[in-house]
């Protein structure tokens, strides 16, 4: 209790929703077809490269259940689970791990891919909420004369996560402007503060 009961519990928290994780799940199983796991250099390399795979194979997934159309309780349930796991991860290794602390102590590269990373998971972030916005919760807004198309959920989206107006589409129930609303908060969270950590500054 060194650093007072709140700090504790906040940390059990942080600590445990990582391993609820699939990235550690694909680390673990890179960790283990690593044939050199005492080199570091080796170490990393298999660490990234199940990272990319992962990141590549949500990607993949979203793609199919957003241009499928696919609404189901299932497809909103990964939908909103990958959301949650991709603000957790990008928070936990950007500012919470030593390692973010520690951040002038990385080289260029190792820079320059936490960033590049980092836009991808906003990216994700947004297109995973164009999704829920087309199909999950599409009964909660108003579509306009034209009715429910993908690009105008992505445009929303894109719009709603920096506070913009999207006059062609509307919520019209609690639950879409809920749902707006926590797109809206996490953005917030990306912007102010894993981004702040993630751009490169000079010692």
């Amino acid at each position: 209790m060194k650093y007072g009961f709140i700090y504790e519990i906040f940390k059990a928290i942080i600590e445990g929703l990582k391993y609820l994780s699939l990235v550690e799940l694909f680390k673990a199983i890179a960790k283990k077809l690593n044939p050199n796991p005492l080199n570091d250099e080796s170490s990393t390399i298999y660490s990234r490269a199940s990272v990319d795979i992962f990141i590549s194979l949500k990607w993949l997934l979203l793609i199919i259940f957003l241009f499928t159309s696919l609404n189901g309780f299932w497809s909103c349930l990964i939908i909103w689970y990958l959301i949650i796991t991709n603000i957790h991860t990008y928070f936990y290794y950007h500012v919470w791990d030593k390692a973010a602390i520690n951040l002038l102590e990385a080289d260029e590269h190792c820079l320059r891919r936490r960033f590049i990373n980092l836009l991808l998971a906003i990216a994700f972030s947004n297109f995973s909420f164009a999704y829920l916005y087309s199909t999950y919760y599409s009964n909660g807004f108003n579509w306009g004369s034209s009715g429910i198309t993908k690009s105008h959920a992505i445009w929303y989206s894109i719009s709603n996560s920096v506070a913009a107006n999207y006059n062609l589409i509307t919520p019209i129930n609690d639950m879409a402007n809920s749902v707006s609303m926590i797109q809206l908060l996490i953005t917030f969270l990306f912007v102010t503060i894993i981004v702040s950590r993630s751009i490169p500054q000079k010692s």
